[in-house]
């Protein structure tokens, strides 16, 4: 006689909070501007991701978050620019900011000097952390 059993769960997720806040930030934890020549400027493309979608535009604030380690080398005043927002077109979960190395002033050596980057947060849209930069001759 062979018996057959039938295992069937009872677990419901009807206690799952839907309202979650959003979460943005870079896709990136590290990204790196090498061969910045003495006199020029060098770029890069940093994208960020949204944990949602939304049907109109949205607009982020991008922050530089200050370096406090004394073993981390951040750059000289005027080094390096970035973009001051971040646009995620409606629909979209992702854009994209141009980030500049600048070694006109020929402060930028070979010894990699580091700055962080994050996506300001909003009422309802949480940060995801920082990206930390780095510089180099």
């Amino acid at each position: 006689m062979t018996f057959a059993l039938v295992a069937t769960s009872c677990e419901t997720y009807d206690d799952y909070n839907t309202d979650v806040e959003a979460v943005i930030g870079f896709t990136m934890i590290t990204r790196n501007i090498n061969g910045i020549s003495e006199g020029t400027t060098k770029s890069i493309n940093a994208d960020i991701y949204i944990s949602d979608i939304s049907s109109t535009d949205r607009v982020f604030e991008i922050i530089d978050i200050p370096i406090y380690n004394p073993d981390e080398f951040p750059p000289t005043e005027g080094d390096f620019s970035y973009d001051a927002t971040v646009t995620i077109p409606a629909g979209e979960q992702k854009g994209t900011i141009q980030i500049t190395g600048d070694n006109t002033n020929g402060k930028i050596t070979m010894d990699r000097t580091y700055f962080r980057l994050a996506v300001k947060g909003t009422d309802n849209v949480a940060s995801g952390g920082y990206m930390n930069i780095g510089l180099r001759l």
